[in-house]
């Protein structure tokens, strides 16, 4: 039987704004609340629950203002996966995987380049998205620059897209008593305590609702040195950027950068980033899994040649894909007929195979 001190424990290793972002609520920051829709009544309108995050995660509770339900994170599972309080106990315990709401995605295969991190690195990397997050809805030019690249506030909540300005998420691992070391193992923090990914946009790599890996992106073109894209520096390969929606396809669309994949997303298009044009063997061996799948990369020489290693490596498994008079696809998206262009360049697999 767990002591107070244990159930505490347990709470304060599952904030309950985090467990709710996994488990799919779509949350806004309020002071020192997070404000949503609540998943235990046809919450429409103005949304009705609030999770109040106290300075000590065990004494995190949430309420809904319509319905009446409250409670702190163990009642917050057992209500939304009907469990008992043992039950609800043992699924805390097995976080940050959480997956029995998505039993389906929490099976599928992974991709070999996936890095394997500890506790400790995944409850700093859930923390720096959840942090970046809400620094992206209160920032005003990063925002405007997603906009003028045609990517919609729908697909930025999707894909929990934030902004890291820089200055606070030393501050912010501190007062959710996380390890400030292991956010330096995995690269978030560099040598004196600045951030690896200072006033760029940040885009995670989510398995199992979980955030994996991250790359940020400059807000509008760099100037210098500065490098457009930079990966989280740890250990491990970067991954495939969309591995998870795309597994289950049956044509995918393989494309190059972050905002060609972003585009999909906002077009309700599978499709799978590469994050270059370099196609190691891990790459290849992830894309075998794929029956088919659409070829769209960049038309400069260097996308050609890494279309022209897919085609050679799979034959007509994979699809090239000619781009309608752009170089790229992220180029379309903030067309008013984009994805009606896109669309009429693709060619279905079984006829292209005939």
């Amino acid at each position: 039987m767990l002591s107070n001190e244990d159930i505490r424990a347990l709470k304060r290793a599952n904030p309950l704004a985090d467990v709710a972002s996994r488990r799919g609520l779509d949350l806004r920051r309020s002071g020192t609340s997070y404000v949503g829709r609540c998943p235990f009544h046809n919450d429409q309108g103005r949304p009705n629950l609030s999770i109040c995050a106290a300075r000590d995660p065990a004494d995190d509770f949430f309420h809904c203002f319509r319905c009446g339900v409250g409670g702190d994170v163990i009642r917050f599972v057992r209500l939304l996966d009907q469990l008992s309080f043992r039950e609800a106990i043992t699924r805390l315990e097995g976080a940050p995987a959480l997956a029995s709401a998505q039993p389906r995605r929490a099976t599928l295969p992974r991709s070999g380049s996936t890095p394997g991190w500890a506790a400790p690195e995944r409850a700093c990397l859930a923390a720096a998205v959840t942090l970046y997050q809400n620094a992206l809805l209160d920032n005003g030019r990063a925002l405007g620059y997603l906009d003028s690249r045609g990517i919609d506030r729908a697909t930025i909540e999707r894909c929990r897209l934030g902004y890291a300005a820089g200055d606070e998420l030393r501050r912010y691992l501190a007062w959710r008593r996380l390890p400030i070391r292991a956010a330096f193992r995995l690269g978030l923090l560099k040598p004196g305590g600045r951030e690896t990914f200072a006033g760029r946009i940040v885009v995670p790599e989510l398995r199992a609702a979980q955030p994996i890996w991250l790359i940020g992106r400059t807000v509008g073109e760099p100037g210098g040195d500065t490098l457009k894209y930079l990966g989280l520096p740890g250990r491990g390969r970067k991954p495939l950027l969309g591995w998870e929606s795309a597994i289950g396809q049956p044509c995918p669309v393989i494309v190059e950068s972050v905002f060609d994949w972003l585009t999909l997303v906002s077009w309700g298009i599978a499709g799978l980033a590469l994050l270059g044009t370099r196609v190691r063997p891990p790459v290849l061996r992830s894309l075998a899994r794929f029956r088919h799948f659409y070829v769209a990369l960049n038309s400069d020489q260097a996308g050609q040649d890494a279309t022209a290693l897919l085609v050679d490596t799979f034959g007509s498994r994979a699809v090239p894909i000619a781009l309608p008079g752009v170089k790229d696809i992220s180029e379309l998206a903030p067309l008013p007929d984009g994805r009606e262009r896109f669309l009429r360049v693709l060619t279905w697999p079984a006829r292209a195979a005939a």
